[in-house]
């Protein structure tokens, strides 16, 4: 069974997502643990993050307005989140807690995500990433 692995930051990938979330970021209202780890303050995201992911199977990165219908089922009101799909069951690998522990570390994350994708017995992953209409691979 083929598994896909999906980050999903607790943030909207539109214009006017990213920039509320800067400005809620910037007013010290709005937290994404997730945003902290790939890109901190940095706009263009930290450079261990835009070079490699580290991680043995592809982790697609995605904006809360970018999931399928049914990963916003599993993650709904639990966000951010790493969420391992096989078939068409999702489990949560990282919760918003786990996140927060990792301080924007981008090194921690990976160990921490390593650990639960070996802990929940994946032998077989997609370096492919799934497709759907409205899906970004690009890291925010």
């Amino acid at each position: 069974m083929t598994a896909h692995y999906f980050a999903i930051y607790d943030a909207d990938g539109t214009l006017a997502g990213e920039v509320g979330y800067a400005l809620g970021k910037l007013a010290g209202v709005r937290r994404c643990a997730l945003c902290d780890i790939s890109h901190g303050w940095n706009p263009a995201g930290k450079s261990a993050w835009r070079r490699d992911s580290g991680l043995s199977c592809q982790l697609q990165w995605l904006h809360r307005d970018e999931q399928s219908a049914a990963l916003a089922a599993h993650t709904a009101n639990q966000l951010p989140l790493v969420v391992e799909q096989r078939d068409d069951r999702f489990r949560t690998l990282l919760g918003a807690e786990e996140l927060t522990a990792c301080s924007g570390d981008y090194e921690v994350f990976l160990g921490l995500l390593e650990a639960a994708v070996a802990a929940v017995g994946s032998t077989e992953c997609d370096t492919s990433i799934p497709r759907e209409p409205g899906t970004s691979t690009a890291p925010s």
